[in-house]
């Protein structure tokens, strides 16, 4: 008889901080956890690419699921820097390939903002200069 698993960081503890959120549901994409990951999505989640021409913009939580499921197997994708900023949280993602999906520069460098409300994430918007993301969660430069 196989033990039981415990079960995720996020079911035994509710009142996560916004950075937590983020780095969870890209660590259950990178496990392929579907079921829990689409738990911390609202239904109405939508997802911005950084340019109209990168690939079609994702409206729904089943929508973002497997985006987040693609993108994390293809691209690697993971968070790095982050920034929690009241009820958004600015990332700067790593991975491989960035550039296929918008980000710019020599190193490519692609960014986020994602906002979160009640622990679920509500809309990510790609962002391929770190100006214009951190502009955009309302960072004054």
């Amino acid at each position: 008889m196989r033990a039981a698993r415990p079960a995720p960081f996020s079911s035994r503890c509710r009142s996560l901080a916004n950075s937590d959120v983020v780095r969870e549901i890209y660590e259950l994409a990178r496990r392929a956890d579907h079921r829990e990951l689409r738990t911390h999505l609202h239904d109405d989640v939508t997802w911005q690419p950084a340019r109209e021409d990168a690939w079609r913009a994702c409206t729904g939580a089943d929508e973002v699921v497997k985006t987040l499921l693609w993108r994390s197997s293809a691209n690697r994708l993971r968070p790095g820097e982050m920034l929690e900023l009241g009820g958004l949280v600015f990332v700067q993602l790593r991975g491989k390939r960035l550039e296929r999906i918008g980000a710019k520069g020599f190193i490519p460098r692609l960014f986020q903002v994602i906002a979160i409300r009640e622990g679920k994430v509500v809309s990510i918007k790609d962002y391929a200069k770190r100006t214009e993301a951190l502009e955009a969660a309302g960072v004054k430069l």
